[in-house]
């Protein structure tokens, strides 16, 4: 029971008071679709079945009064509070923690919590369309009537070696490419883009890397570049914040090359009124 997270328990609750899915979507503002999927997603972290259909709608089996307890008791206690549950790259909850904690001022009434990405593009619109998450920061989603898709951030991608490399000094060649291991950034594939007419002989680029690790996680990408001999690319843009922690230096990408980085933030519709107090954009203005 302790898995489940204000916004399930909140589903509940109202599934509990309105005896019916679609009542309660309609008390929420959100899809019957979403009431149904959070109840499964319900029921199988609890090992339990929440509610049995009747003649009357949906009765609440005596064990789920325990959620609806858990949930009254968080409510009294954040009855003044704001909760966000963000999804984004590593690099980018770091530099948003930094900014929202000053922005909000040590705030007790907003609380925030980053959880790791999904890789599938697919799960990612699902689990904002369900509201198990409120604002996605990564690649383009697919387009759908009930998210909110902005441009968020754009950024030249660029070689990261470590700022001691032994074979690499102040400059980066073709052969320096070639002759060294890579570390590789997994996103999902709406992130990175090709600016240049040369698509084909970046691709090219791209495809003759000697991958020695790869990781999701790209500060753990930074650690190990800063740390070892290894090459990586990243974003610009995430350049001033990685160097405060560990020993990097860049380059621009071999005989011309040029590859950018674009990523975008989504939320529900029902959100929109509540993103604007974050102050989102002004994160990378000042890192």
């Amino acid at each position: 029971m302790d898995d489940l997270n204000i916004k399930q328990l909140a589903i509940i609750n109202a599934v509990i008071e309105c005896k019916s899915a679609a009542l309660a979507a309609q008390k929420l503002n959100i899809s019957p679709s979403a009431i149904s999927y959070t109840l499964n997603q319900a029921r199988k972290i609890t090992g339990m079945k929440l509610f049995t259909r009747t003649a009357k709608g949906l009765t609440a089996n005596p064990e789920v009064f325990e959620l609806q307890k858990q949930y009254q008791q968080i409510s009294s206690l954040n009855s003044s509070r704001s909760d966000f549950i963000i999804t984004t790259y590593s690099p980018i909850e770091m530099i948003l923690s930094q900014h929202l904690y000053k922005v909000m001022n040590h705030s007790e009434t907003t609380s925030l919590r980053f959880i790791t990405m999904d890789c599938n593009e697919e799960n990612r619109l699902v689990k904002l369309k369900h509201r198990e998450v409120d604002i996605d920061i990564g690649g383009k989603l697919p387009d759908d009537k009930s998210i909110i898709c902005a441009h968020y951030l754009h950024s030249e991608v660029c070689v990261v070696v470590n700022a001691a490399h032994p074979t690499i000094g102040k400059s980066f060649s073709l052969a320096d490419w070639q002759q060294n291991q890579h570390l590789r950034w997994r996103r999902d594939i709406g992130s990175i883009a090709d600016i240049l007419d040369g698509l084909k002989s970046s691709e090219t680029l791209m495809m003759v890397r000697d991958i020695a690790y790869e990781s999701a996680n790209l500060l753990t990408l930074a650690a190990i570049c800063s740390q070892s001999p290894y090459i990586m690319l990243i974003p610009k843009l995430f350049l001033p914040s990685l160097k405060k922690i560990f020993p990097l230096k860049h380059f621009d990408l071999p005989d011309g090359h040029s590859l950018t980085f674009d990523c975008y933030i989504h939320y529900h519709r029902s959100m929109a009124a509540n993103i604007n107090q974050l102050a989102l954009h002004d994160a990378f203005e000042s890192s």
